[in-house]
């Protein structure tokens, strides 16, 4: 009961609190920079980028901070080395954004040119190339090989097992693991593809197959 009344207690002075400010300023907001943006903080990226950011962002400075929503930052999409983002109002007239940087996924290799891909979909630019992703060969259509990704990245495999990707005309690819074994999978990759090769790779059955051919509906071939 006594906790009920400390409540009200709270409760009451925040509204007397309230409606003193509200009757002390209300008239006067449209004619003060009270809730007027006077810093925008990025945060997430390196010092550099951070600062890059925050002078694109910096059209905002003066903007009423009621007025503001994600869509005032929607330039942050455009950027490639985003993955995602948060946009966080400090009242009166502070901003912070959080970012997410965009991860490598894979290394695409067309026309003896190098792009990295991120996993926001996007070629990303980084100072190095990174280690432990695959490398893409045989096409240089992003959207196809995020695609792919993704469904690698939703089996039992370990993206980082995987050290080629390579691509075939016929909607088709083969696999070659860090170990350099090799599979061939069938048109449309599947999940199930995808599963069923790796218990095959772990069987102890074909530990000196080099290659392990899916191509064919129901028939494993395997090359030593």
């Amino acid at each position: 009961m006594l906790q009920k009344i400390d409540k009200k207690k709270y409760i009451f002075f925040y509204l007397i609190i309230f409606l003193i400010l509200s009757s002390t300023h209300n008239s006067n907001l449209k004619h003060n920079n009270f809730f007027i943006v006077k810093k925008i903080e990025v945060v997430g990226l390196n010092k550099t980028d951070n600062l890059l950011l925050e002078k694109k962002l910096k059209d905002l400075i003066g903007s009423n901070i009621f007025t503001i929503n994600k869509d005032s930052f929607k330039l942050i999409k455009s950027e490639n080395l985003i993955n995602i983002y948060n946009v966080k109002k400090i009242y009166p007239n502070y901003i912070k954004v959080y970012i997410e940087p965009a991860e490598a996924v894979s290394v695409i290799k067309y026309l003896n040119e190098l792009f990295i891909l991120g996993n926001n979909g996007k070629i990303i630019d980084l100072k190095s190339l990174p280690l432990n992703v695959p490398e893409v060969h045989g096409t240089n259509d992003i959207k196809k090989v995020f695609e792919t990704i993704k469904i690698i990245n939703n089996s039992n495999y370990n993206i980082r097992s995987i050290k080629k990707i390579i691509f075939f005309p016929s909607n088709r690819i083969d696999i070659i693991l860090k170990n350099k074994r090799k599979i061939k999978f069938p048109v449309n990759l599947t999940i199930d593809n995808l599963n069923f090769s790796l218990q095959l790779v772990e069987d102890e059955l074909f530990n000196t197959s080099k290659i392990i051919d899916l191509r064919i509906s129901n028939k494993v071939i395997t090359y030593d």
